[in-house]
Formats: structure tokens, sequence, C-alpha cells
């Protein structure tokens, strides 16, 4: 077993919890903290960085250009969101009504396109969004991060009312994908086996997610913290994935279970 695979495997976070008592603070306990101002609440939460001149570009451009329609608002926003990103390639395209959070730690590639009311959220100190060349996110679909990074290849496509969730630990996603709408893919997960603390504040596991290239995953499907998915794989409709998948194979059910092979 390689060291990867080894370290892949230790839930350090449940580890600390038992041994320093360490607990997960929850976005609310955050934002409700006294010593800083509901400005820099808000800055930290929307614009990811603390100048004043951040702050305004992000308010003017948002509130301006994230509305407009047509072609004209495709236009607008691909000249002038670029200054908010930490990378916007050539050719890509955001489509009215999409939520930016933090767009300082959100790199787009080229020729990418963001639907109608998607919402990219890199909030939290570590957190980035990357997404490689030719990347469609569907209408209403939600990238988020909780320091934590979501890696996404080239030639993607992503259907609308998805949830892709990185919390605290990574999530990456490979190239040539087809994900089908309302799937859902969160890595980590909170804490159960301590009495004394509530749930959502325990740490729990955060091993991560890996979907390789050339997958298909069907409509419906979840993809739950620790799973790595192989490449050329098939996970059907509604599956609900809480193993590995090997490569090649084609896994369906509740839990998914490999039903077939690709390459028989």
């Amino acid at each position: 077993m390689s060291l990867e695979n080894i370290l892949r495997d230790v839930d350090f976070y449940s580890l600390m919890e038992e041994s320093y008592g360490v607990t997960r603070e929850t976005l609310v306990e955050r934002l409700s903290e006294e010593r800083d101002s509901p400005l820099r609440k808000y800055r930290e939460l929307y614009v990811g960085r603390s100048s004043l001149s951040d702050l305004l570009k992000y308010e003017l451009l948002t509130f301006f250009l994230s509305s407009l329609p047509g072609a004209l608002g495709f236009f607008l926003r691909k000249m002038f969101y670029k200054t908010l990103f930490a990378e916007f390639g050539r050719g890509t395209i955001i489509g009215p009504y999409v939520t930016l959070r933090c767009p300082g730690q959100i790199s787009l590639g080229n020729n990418d396109f963001i639907d109608s009311h998607a919402v990219l959220d890199a909030k939290g100190p570590g957190s980035h969004i990357h997404l490689g060349d030719s990347v469609l996110v569907g209408k209403n679909t939600i990238f988020s991060c909780a320091s934590a990074t979501i890696d996404v290849g080239d030639d993607v496509s992503i259907g609308p009312h998805c949830y892709i969730r990185a919390g605290i630990s990574p999530i990456k996603l490979g190239s040539c994908l087809t994900i089908g709408s309302h799937t859902v893919v969160i890595s980590g997960n909170p804490g159960y086996k301590r009495l004394d603390i509530p749930m959502k504040r325990q740490l729990g596991s955060a091993k991560g997610i890996t979907i390789g290239d050339d997958v298909w995953i069907g409509v419906g499907v979840r993809v739950l913290d620790g799973v790595t998915i192989g490449n050329g794989s098939v996970i059907g409709a509604g599956a609900v994935v809480i193993d590995d998948v090997s490569e090649y194979a084609i896994a369906a059910g509740v839990p998914a279970r490999v039903i077939g092979s690709r390459n028989q």
C-alpha cells in the first residue's frame, strides 16, 4: 500500500478531536463573533479580500452587471468580471444572477460557461475553486468550499441543480466528465461518536473525493466522503456511492454496487 493511501485512510480530524478536544466552528458562530464588525464579516464571506477598493469593485460590478440580461450582459461580465477572479480564461462566459463569493480564490479556464443562478462559493482560508478549460456549470448548480479545494479538469459537463461541496477535505474531478442533474458530491462528514458535543460541531471524517477521467455520472447520484471513482466508470442514476469504484466499472444502487464492466 502506498504512503498516499495510508495517509488517506487515517482520520486526522477525529484524532485531533479525541486527543485535544478540537471542535469545528460553524459559520453562524463565526459570523456571530462580536470582535469583528459587520463590514469585516461581509468582506470575509463575500469578497475574500480586506481592502476597501476590493470591496467597492466587488459591490459595483456585481450590483450593475449580475442581473444584466442578453448579449450585453454576457459581454460586460466577460470584460469586467475578470478583474474579480484569480484567473479568468479566454472565451469564458458567465450568465446572469450568478452568485460569487470570494472570487479572488476562484480560477476559471478557457471557454468555460457558468449558467444563470449558479453559485461559486470559495469562502474560508485555504479554499480555492479551479475549473479547467471547456467546463459547463449548469443552471442553479452550487460549488461551495469550507476551507478546502475543488479542482475540475477539462471538457466537463455538470448538469443543472447539482451540489459540489468541499467540506474541509478536497474534491478532485477529472477531465471528460459528464455529471447528470441533481447530483450531490460532498466531502467531509460531521462526527457523531461523542454525545457531549452536538454533531454539527464534531470534526468527523475528512478524506476527500476523487473522480477520474472519462466518467459518466447519472442523474441524482450521491457521492460521499472518502470515495475514489476510477477512470472510465459509469455510475447509474440515483446511486449512493460510499465505497471506491474501480476503473471501467458500472455501478448502481443504494448503496452503489458494481454490476458490470465496460472492458469485458
